[in-house]
């Protein structure tokens, strides 16, 4: 089998193996690593209704706004890594990293976030046990503070793995494209050819992987928000729908429609822009 069909396969295995290693670990921990109950299980237990006492619009507004300051955030550490990431992958010479570089970007996409929403609270959890040390707040509600760094983290995940995906492979076709070679045998400096071709002719397809991680984030907002009870929309649905509230449950229902709908437009919008400026 050629080196070049080989790669795949070493990739798959990597990451499969990772994966393994990390569920066998969760759950060892969460067996028999003890006491969560008053860490962790406890607010998620309490049942706790931060929107009771407000109106129809404000208890809207208030889960919004809160959520969306978490998915900024998770968006923001997603696109920053992953394009990064992508560009570092497609224009490195070391194979041993663009196959590590892969097989972890196989992981995050692969794993879904409430595993990663947990994986990040245990972790927490065991670093506290072992050094009475806490490194974040592994729940506890809304707050732009110390509250925001594990939700978000967990919530970029997937979305950052997407991105390094569709960026590193837009760029590495992109870098090997005829008028690419052609633009280097002409003597153009890497830095112009990186700006004006490579990374023009690779921009709609990164445009596009961060459109499915916004998706992303987005369908998986409830279920981070319920682990770390952050008090936004997702975790609103979740208390509206256990309780019966069939009006607010259909305003954020709404809200998701429309956030997804215009997701996907600005990002059809912004892909016709780049490929007329690519023209």
């Amino acid at each position: 089998m050629p080196r070049s069909d080989r790669r795949p396969f070493v990739w798959g295995v990597v990451s499969l193996v990772a994966t393994a290693l990390l569920v066998v670990w969760l759950t060892d921990f969460a067996i028999n690593a003890a006491p969560l109950g008053d860490l962790t299980l406890g607010l998620l237990l309490a049942g706790r209704a931060p929107f009771q006492g407000l109106s129809l619009p404000e208890a809207v507004w208030t889960a919004v706004s809160r959520s969306a300051i978490l998915v900024g955030a998770a968006l923001a550490i997603a696109i920053t890594v992953g394009v990064v990431a992508g560009a570092a992958f497609a224009f490195s010479r070391w194979r041993a990293v663009r196959a590590a570089a892969w097989a972890v970007g196989t992981v995050g996409a692969s794993l879904p976030s409430f595993f990663w929403a947990m994986l990040l609270q245990l972790f927490v959890v065991l670093v506290y046990l072992r050094t009475q040390r806490l490194l974040a707040p592994v729940s506890g509600g809304f707050g732009v503070d110390q509250h925001l760094i594990l939700p978000a983290i967990a919530l970029a995940m997937r979305p950052a793995a997407y991105v390094f995906r569709t960026t590193a492979t837009a760029l590495d076709e992109a870098r090997h494209a005829p008028h690419v070679i052609t633009a280097w045998a002409k003597g153009l400096g890497p830095p112009l050819v990186a700006r004006r071709h490579v990374a023009r002719n690779a921009a709609p397809a990164v445009l596009a992987g961060m459109a499915l991680g916004a998706k992303t984030a987005l369908s998986s907002l409830a279920i981070v928000e319920f682990v770390f009870t952050w008090n936004g929309a997702g975790y609103a649905f979740i208390l509206s729908v256990a309780t019966g509230n069939v009006a607010f449950a259909s305003a954020i229902a709404l809200v998701f429609a429309v956030a997804l709908t215009l997701v996907g437009g600005v990002v059809a919008l912004a892909t016709r822009a780049v490929n007329v400026g690519a023209r």
